[in-house]
């Protein structure tokens, strides 16, 4: 029977200026770095692509025109792509989030980091996954994450969200940086920015308070990698690369 909770649309936030990283780029925008025969930009877009996803609306903002230009070069390969362009870049995530409601319509849709490199097989599991919960794509793998001490941990009664940080004492599973929304996301964001917070974070900490935040396991054949520093990057092209979809430019 057909999943009527799954999506084809998804949210790319492209707007911050990668600080920890970018400083060793030539002031490249991080996701346009090169990685396997593309950019981690082309690549997640493609997982996304060969996952299901049809419409895809990129946040822009930090050298919003490179980014353009790239897509553009590349003829968008073959997507339907739209920009909205956050002129307050320099604020909180969650303000990029916030800016495409429009765009996603009161349905449902996927969030995903303009970073994180995540396995088609991993995000086809989250869009397809019956629920009527927010979700949170998690990785229980706790013990085999590159970088521990810079994930986000998440602390889980069975698959429900309970706690959400970086710095949380308990933990059993670590946020892979997809997620799956309804509209109330917006709600909880709007509700959070009363209080001068802006982070995504923020609002998700709301949903989780209302018991609105699940998790959907990652699984033994899946892979997801955060590119947040030099050294998470250079570990993707040495043990990532050659498990990219083909980019067909």
């Amino acid at each position: 029977m057909k999943n009527e909770k799954r999506t084809n649309k998804v949210v790319i936030i492209a707007a911050g200026t990668s600080s920890r990283i970018i400083e060793k780029t030539n002031d490249t925008p991080k996701t346009l770095l090169p990685f396997g025969n593309g950019s981690i930009l082309s690549t997640i877009l493609k997982n996304f692509n060969n996952s299901g996803i049809s419409d895809f609306i990129i946040v822009v903002g930090y050298k919003s025109g490179l980014i353009k230009d790239y897509l553009k070069k590349n003829n968008n390969f073959g997507l339907n792509i739209s920009f909205i362009l956050n002129e307050e870049w320099l604020r909180g995530n969650g303000i990029s989030v916030l800016l495409s409601e429009e765009a996603t319509k009161g349905e449902n849709f996927i969030l995903s980091m303009s970073d994180h490199i995540v396995s088609e097989s991993a995000i086809k599991r989250l869009i397809e996954y019956d629920s009527d919960y927010n979700l949170l794509l998690v990785d229980k793998r706790v013990n085999e994450i590159f970088d521990i001490d810079d994930a986000t941990k998440v602390n889980l009664n069975d698959n429900q969200i309970i706690n959400i940080g970086k710095e949380i004492p308990v933990y059993n599973g670590i946020d892979c940086g997809v997620f799956r929304l309804k509209n109330n996301f917006y709600d909880a964001m709007r509700q959070q920015l009363k209080d001068d917070k802006e982070s995504i974070s923020a609002a998700i900490q709301i949903l989780i308070e209302n018991q609105d935040m699940h998790a959907v396991f990652t699984e033994k054949e899946d892979y997801w990698l955060d590119i947040d520093t030099p050294q998470a990057y250079k570990y993707g092209l040495e043990k990532m690369t050659d498990k990219q979809p083909e980019i067909t430019l």
